[in-house]
């Protein structure tokens, strides 16, 4: 059974059998620590308005390490409740490693998008109406965005990016870096992408490799 020891696990996923995603949690788990044993590991995820799953229900859990290490482990349902989820992990030879996140170029983009609120110092700070924000570049760890309301470095921003058609991305960005002119003047923000669940990165890598693939054409077309 796999296991990155030192490596402490910050965030758990479980997925249905066809891949879609059933509970996020990046705190209120327990995670087991006895895989190497006989007895039976239970992974338990406490919160509100959780799935209510059937008892054997087959499932597939991920874990997040701190040192972005990603384990995939096959799971089944023992108890469900809005309140508590226990998943028994099977012991077998489908615990997997998981390729580390794919890597894609940042791309220059003109996006557009809201953000909605931003968490500062542990306080919510809530617009009156979302503010409007300007994506110039992406990757799949985070973005460069503008924006009229004033950022600090370290506010946690959520962001609703529409990305492509009928898919908005909404997930959390963290500030990196405030980036100012030689006079002073903000020119926009640097931001990391915090949480993001594997369909989302999935999402922004097929973005990102249908623009690289466009632009590629531009360059032959402009070439020939």
């Amino acid at each position: 059974m796999l296991l990155l020891f030192g490596n402490k696990i910050v965030k758990t996923e479980i997925l249905a059998q066809n891949g879609s995603l059933l509970v996020s949690a990046e705190r209120n788990f327990i995670f087991p620590k006895n895989l190497d044993t006989s007895e039976e590991s239970i992974l338990i995820i406490k919160g509100k308005d959780l799935p209510e799953l059937d008892r054997g229900t087959r499932v597939a859990i991920i874990t997040y390490s701190k040192a972005g290490d990603r384990i995939r482990y096959a799971g089944e349902i023992s108890m469900s409740h809005e309140l508590q989820m226990n998943v028994l992990i099977l012991k077998s030879n489908s615990t997997q490693v998981l390729e580390e996140r794919r890597r894609y170029f940042k791309i220059k983009v003109n996006l557009s998008g809201r953000a909605l609120f931003v968490v500062r110092d542990e306080e919510t700070i809530r617009f009156e109406e979302p503010a409007s924000i300007g994506v110039n570049d992406i990757n799949v760890g985070g973005i460069f965005m503008t924006c009229g309301y004033e950022f600090q470095k370290d506010d946690c921003v959520c962001v609703d990016i529409e990305l492509m058609d009928n898919y908005r991305l909404n997930t959390m960005a963290h500030v990196l870096r405030v980036q100012k002119s030689a006079e002073g003047d903000i020119l926009g923000y640097g931001c990391s992408f915090e949480s993001l669940t594997a369909a989302q990165e999935d999402v922004i890598g097929r973005y990102i490799n249908h623009q690289q693939l466009l632009q590629r054409a531009k360059q032959n077309s402009d070439n020939e």
